[in-house]
């Protein structure tokens, strides 16, 4: 895993449009903010219905209806949801995780690093295939940066780490400036310090 000291400014692009070039328009700004008007990025409840979401890729699907509900009331992973009339239509699952030094790719931090460095990881995420080209993606990853940075001030955490399923996953964390690990192609690390700077910028 790598923890990037400043990972270059990449424009990010949605779920479901990694063959397209990243649109920053003030159309897709406005599209954003349409989408959070529909249904507020919250945590799991017990009124949210999760059985008609359906993503493309099964193993996605399936965390959500089987693991979400019960993950989310023991507390291993904190999964968050936007919806359409309390129907589930995106996700994401956030959790606790270390790595371990010699993962990562050398810098001045890994040579004060613990045995473990603690980080957050976004183990799920994903949008219903019905509402793609909305801006739900990359609402879905902007609120998770906003979470593990608030996180990160109260328990500490040097990164965010995601598991990509497949390569289009992988291609969609890597247009967020995440990093592959050394030695597991499958898991991709940015620093918080880093996020935080991405999304500061990104706010001006």
């Amino acid at each position: 895993m790598l923890l990037t000291p400043s990972s270059p400014q990449l424009k990010p692009v949605p779920l479901g449009r990694l063959s397209r070039s990243p649109d920053v328009s003030g159309a897709k700004r406005r599209a954003r903010t349409e989408v959070l008007a529909l249904s507020k990025i919250e945590p799991l409840a017990g009124r949210h219905r999760l059985g008609a979401f359906s993503c493309g890729k099964p193993q996605l699907d399936a965390w959500l209806t089987a693991f979400a509900r019960s993950n989310h009331h023991l507390k291993f992973t904190r999964a968050f949801v936007v919806c359409d009339s309390d129907t589930v239509i995106g996700y994401y699952g956030l959790a606790p995780t270390v790595v371990v030094p010699n993962l990562v790719n050398r810098t001045k931090l890994m040579s004060e690093a613990p045995v473990q460095i603690p980080c957050l990881m976004i183990g799920q995420l994903a949008v219903d295939q019905r509402y793609r080209g909305q801006g739900l993606g990359t609402a879905l990853v902007r609120d998770a940066f906003r979470r593990s940075l608030a996180g990160s001030d109260l328990v500490g955490a040097s990164a965010l780490v995601v598991r990509a399923i497949d390569e289009d996953t992988q291609l969609f964390w890597q247009s967020w400036g995440f990093k592959a690990s050394q030695v597991n192609l499958s898991i991709l690390v940015r620093s918080l310090s880093d996020i935080r700077t991405w999304l500061r910028d990104y706010s001006l």
